[in-house]
């Protein structure tokens, strides 16, 4: 099986404006002289207008219990399908993508049963195939669409790509998770990869975006940490990219953003590093939501197991958050 190639392999298997708080006697008594003893001074001074209260967040909405149709570019040659479930009830909101890349099987295949689970508290968005058309013939992406993973923030006049990664944002400010799982595969495993340091060697890896509070970096830990007690030793996750250690839990360094890749425009709060066009960037442009990238390990590892550990991961993480 190792001798095979990897595509033989799958083929196989507020307004913003600040309120000045100026007085009607700075308006309409600057100009007068200082008089006198006998003067009339000082004036009778005028009622500063009071300050109009801070603006209140909208709250989150609490949408009906039930499973709603959510689709990106509806209408569109390269439109993408996928499912807003709620429970009826306030609690987290998560976001799943699967199948960004086509020739990754064990994501978009644990997408799918996401997209069937029924949850208690909060809503979960899923859309499991987003290039489903390279899905469709196994391939990482198409000449004509491009690497929807390299082209955040996108485009909406772009080429496919670019387009659906700004739907894929835009969707995510509408639905405001805190957490977006974007379920990716690699080939080797990141303790196997030897002296390679490619994207094609980091398998069996969960990595969080930048921005991340030290608290969001624990819950993830936490996740990693009770999935690594039941799974073997060979398919134990790492963590890439977190600023501090954590216990029983081995971390790794983000690998290097691409040469003239963009700066993520506000600094990590917990040290992160990752920065470029990947959905790690997502944190930058969908407010208060953490991306959390899981790269399964294929060499050796049948598609069903990484589907199972992809779905170990996004359910460990939803009953931590008490929403299953």
């Amino acid at each position: 099986m190792s001798s095979l190639s990897r595509r033989r392999f799958l083929a196989l298997g507020g307004s913003g404006l600040a309120a000045v708080g100026v007085s009607a006697y700075s308006l309409t008594h600057a100009a007068e002289p200082v008089s006198g003893a006998g003067a009339n001074w000082p004036p009778t001074p005028t009622a500063v207008p009071t300050q109009p209260p801070a603006p209140t967040p909208t709250p989150r909405p609490i949408e009906p219990r039930g499973r709603v149709a959510a689709t990106l570019l509806p209408g569109s040659d390269y439109q993408v399908d996928g499912v807003a479930i709620h429970s009826g009830q306030p609690g987290p909101r998560l976001m799943v993508l699967g199948g960004v890349h086509g020739n990754e099987p064990g994501g978009w295949f644990a997408a799918e049963a996401i997209a069937n689970w029924e949850i208690k508290t909060g809503s979960l968005l899923v859309f499991p195939r987003v290039n489903w058309r390279a899905a469709a013939i196994v391939e990482r992406t198409l000449p004509e669409i491009g690497d929807i993973n390299r082209a955040y923030p996108g485009d909406p006049n772009g080429v496919p790509a670019q387009r659906i990664a700004n739907a894929i944002i835009d969707a995510g400010r509408e639905f405001r998770p805190e957490l977006l799982f974007d379920l990716h595969e690699s080939w080797v495993f990141y303790q196997e990869r030897g002296a390679n340091n490619g994207t094609a060697f980091i398998g069996q890896t969960v990595a969080i975006g930048g921005g991340a509070t030290e608290g969001t970096v624990d819950r993830i830990a936490n996740v990693v940490r009770m999935v690594n007690g039941a799974i073997s030793t060979r398919e134990e996750f790492l963590m890439r990219g977190a600023a501090t250690p954590r216990p029983g839990i081995q971390i790794v360094p983000p690998n290097n953003p691409a040469p003239g890749a963009p700066r993520p425009q506000t600094p990590p709060s917990n040290g992160v590093t990752f920065n470029g066009t990947s959905s790690l960037s997502l944190g930058q442009w969908i407010p208060g939501c953490v991306p959390i990238l899981v790269e399964m390990g294929q060499r050796d590892q049948a598609e069903r197991r990484r589907s199972d550990l992809h779905q170990m991961l996004v359910r460990t993480t939803l009953e931590q958050s008490g929403m299953m």
